[in-house]
């Protein structure tokens, strides 16, 4: 009789144990997703460097790599919109201190316009991406904080925003040069 008192708990147990064992194994997916996506992304901007490509429009479209792995990972694009908008705006209008300051003080203009401008960057993009997940909510709209969609979200959304404001300043004549 007092062994069923013992084994409700082992079940209870093994329950818990079985979530904890589905949720690395996820996490593990999602992990090995956001590796994947980073190294495609890294090799298309070395490959870009290396045979001396226009960076801007390449760097936009390498946007859709991690798009594409959202999408195929089930999860809905409408869930990543306030990573985009963080993602393109902070990385969109840090692009601009860092471009500046790599073509007036070299490399060091370049890291110092990138730290700083990153600073500021992240603070207004912030104050956006809260307001457009704020409206999402309000209008109905599903925007959840997973860890791959945000992942990703924040990546597609920073190779766009950077994209288009460098592919605007390459169409301007402003570009930076190769060693």
């Amino acid at each position: 009789m007092f062994q069923h008192i013992i084994r409700v708990p082992e079940f209870v147990m093994l329950g818990k144990m079985c979530g904890q064992i589905e949720r690395q194994t996820q996490m593990r997916k999602e992990i090995f997703i956001v590796v994947l996506v980073a190294v495609i992304v890294a090799l298309a901007a070395v490959s870009t460097l290396t045979y001396q490509l226009p960076i801007g429009p390449i760097v936009f479209a390498t946007a859709f790599v991690p798009l594409a792995a959202i999408v195929a990972s089930r999860h809905r694009i409408s869930s990543a919109v306030p990573d985009l908008v963080f993602g393109s705006i902070d990385t969109g209008l840090l692009t601009i201190p860092a471009l500046v300051g790599g073509l007036s003080f070299g490399v060091a203009g370049a890291i110092a316009g990138g730290v700083v401008g990153d600073a500021l960057t992240d603070a207004i993009a912030g104050f956006f991406e809260g307001h457009v997940a704020t409206w999402m909510r309000d209008h109905g709209f599903e925007e959840s904080r997973e860890a791959l969609t945000t992942s990703l979200g924040k990546m597609a959304g920073c190779l766009l925003g950077s994209g288009a404001v460098l592919s605007v300043a390459f169409v301007f004549g402003v570009s930076p040069q190769f060693a």
